[in-house]
């Protein structure tokens, strides 16, 4: 078992004053299936109201207004998460359906469709075939794919990663939620946190990964980024289609202003728990 501590700071920059600022954040990580949240604490600067609502995939959303001029914008999320290897969720009673549907930046191309006929699914009934295909997939996107970052940006698509053979995690993700869906696995995006060196402090960004649906089983967590890195390294926050559905923060404001964003997370080890005490 591992117990985090987590800051997530974003700050946006306007290169004039603008007004009518709406932010829709997920930043709050989920409670359940090998995750337990302590503490999570959000700030907002200039200060605003922060309401929260559970959109229709079950992620925790929070979202705010700033009516009046502003030139800066700054994000800050502070979490305590404690992780342990856990069995997947099981909602037996779901075919996620959502999760076989093609949309940019997720699409089904020729390079996709021809990773897909290399995994080679079997019976897409039986848990062992499908797991032995996830397997394969995993191990294709991670010979396909050399992590590089700012080769690509937010809105590439797998076909743009593919032909650059490069990408960050964002793409590795997009990459094989593709390849699974167009062999008929319901996959899903994932984003959140990763702490592969628990012992030491860790400042990086946001992590993103993939799950997939495993019939009788329920959702099973691939990383081609990490292959191979226990569960319990990951915290997970939001899962959708794609990026698009678990972003951290989204948002829109009046003005003529340029934007820019900067973002940093810092990962902390936390006291640590004994086994069996949860």
């Amino acid at each position: 078992m591992m117990r985090v501590s987590i800051a997530h700071l974003t700050r946006y920059r306007y290169s004039s004053d603008v007004v009518e600022s709406h932010m829709e954040l997920r930043l709050r990580p989920w409670d359940g299936a090998g995750q337990r949240v302590h503490d999570f604490r959000l700030e907002v600067r200039p200060a605003a109201r922060v309401r929260t609502y559970v959109d229709g995939l079950g992620n925790q959303v929070q979202y705010f207004n700033r009516l009046e001029p502003h030139d800066e914008l700054e994000i800050v999320s502070r979490s305590i998460v404690e992780t342990w290897a856990a069995e997947a969720e099981l909602p037996l009673d779901l075919f996620p359906s959502d999760m076989l549907q093609f949309r940019p930046p997720v699409l089904d191309t020729a390079a996709v469709r021809q990773l897909g006929r290399r995994a080679r699914l079997g019976d897409p009934g039986s848990p062992h075939d499908v797991l032995e295909a996830l397997d394969r997939i995993a191990a294709l996107v991670v010979r396909a794919l050399t992590y590089m970052p700012d080769v690509t940006i937010v809105s590439s698509d797998v076909n743009e990663v593919l032909e650059l053979g490069r990408g960050v995690c964002q793409d590795f993700a997009h990459v094989f939620v593709a390849v699974a869906r167009t062999v008929g696995i319901a996959c899903r995006y994932v984003s959140g946190y990763v702490d592969p060196t628990p012992d030491e402090a860790l400042v990086g960004a946001s992590h993103a990964w993939a799950e997939a649906w495993v019939p009788g089983r329920g959702w099973r967590a691939y990383d081609p980024t990490h292959p191979g890195l226990p569960p319990e390294h990951y915290v997970r926050v939001a899962v959708g289609r794609d990026y698009r559905d678990a972003a951290p923060t989204r948002g829109v404001f009046v003005g003529p202003a340029a934007s820019g964003m900067e973002a940093s997370v810092e990962i902390r080890p936390a006291v640590r728990v004994a086994l069996g005490r949860r």
